[in-house]
């Protein structure tokens, strides 16, 4: 891999952990009286929507990219 390949990941990468913190902070904003899985599951759900840029069920999933099958993310 060259350096700027691996520069841009590097920023891709930075600039995802970036977005997930502020969407973190966000949905525990928007939820303090939920359970922390409930909490997760607003927190995920929001940074799927975002990332996938559609509110299916699957597109979210997709986006997740979970070790799990898909069928059972959903």
């Amino acid at each position: 891999m060259n350096k700027g390949v691996a520069s841009a990941m590097d920023g891709n990468s930075r600039t995802t952990a970036i977005i997930k913190a502020q969407i973190a902070k966000y949905s525990g904003i928007i939820s303090p009286e939920f359970s922390k899985a409930k909490k997760r599951l607003i927190k995920e759900l929001v940074y799927g929507i975002q990332a996938s840029k559609d509110v299916k069920l699957s597109s979210i999933t997709r986006v997740l990219n979970e070790k799990i099958a898909l069928i059972k993310t959903e």
